[in-house]
């Protein structure tokens, strides 16, 4: 063989060899980050137990950075129906609240009975709440929960978005202690449901945190409203009302 053959010989090996190794490099990087990503978590099947904890009315400085550490200290993540004008005097917290990986939904701007207002005026409700949200986090897919849950036909008739209520009430908001609240739904809890909470009251709060231990304690999983439906592989509909998983 020839020297510049066997020098060419050499250099294509050479290259080859490299080409390998910056490949192998790169796999290796990506497996490591998909390790990362899901390091701690498990896969959920529909045979598991799971809920869904959701919080109104937020966000409220004070309270819901309370439950947004304990949340995040138990690696449970959780659904947000906010205010809209709320949200204008807590943008860090709504940044907080996206960037921990819990899911944002609507409800509405100033908390109004949806079935006592005009289409045109249900919209700004709701758009203008969007609008507030989508002003921090960017483009959003978003669910809407109605104040006190009420909804009609000229509201389901146009919204654009998944309508999602609850099947379990802790009735928090009335004032009733931690205590009770925890060993209420405790006691009627399901696999599948929706769990009605909110992050502006002290005995939320404390109700929340006892909610997930004793739950975890009973094999249950805490998912966002999204990712229960896509448990269960069955997508969430515009215009859909949704209380419960299955």
């Amino acid at each position: 063989m020839r020297r510049w053959e066997y020098r060419a010989l050499i250099t294509a090996f050479l290259l080859l060899l490299a080409s390998l190794l910056v490949s192998a490099a790169r796999m290796d990087n990506e497996v490591r980050s998909v390790s990362e990503r899901n390091k701690g978590q498990r896969i959920i099947t529909p045979e598991d137990k799971v809920v869904a904890l959701t919080f109104d009315d937020g966000p409220k400085a004070g309270k819901t950075e309370k439950l947004l550490d304990g949340l995040k200290e138990r690696n449970v993540r959780v659904t947000f129906f906010m205010i809209g004008c709320q949200v204008q005097d807590n943008r860090d917290i709504v940044q907080r609240i996206f960037d921990e990986g819990h899911q944002i939904g609507i409800h509405t701007y100033d908390h109004v009975r949806l079935t006592e207002l005009t289409e045109e005026e249900q919209k700004q409700q709701i758009r203008q709440t969007e609008g507030v949200i989508e002003g921090l986090i960017g483009d959003y897919d978003f669910l809407l929960r109605p104040p006190y849950g009420d909804r009609n036909e000229t509201l389901l008739s146009w919204i654009d978005m998944p309508v999602v209520v609850w099947s379990i009430d802790t009735e928090d908001w009335t004032g009733r202690s931690a205590d009770l609240i925890v060993e209420q739904t405790v006691q009627d809890v399901e696999s599948g449901d929706i769990i009605l909470m909110h992050d502006i009251f002290d005995n939320s709060i404390e109700a929340a945190f006892g909610i997930i231990d004793e739950l975890q304690k009973m094999g249950y999983t805490f998912l966002t409203v999204e990712e229960m439906f896509e448990v269960r592989e069955t997508p969430l509909e515009n215009g859909e009302v949704y209380h419960h998983l299955w």
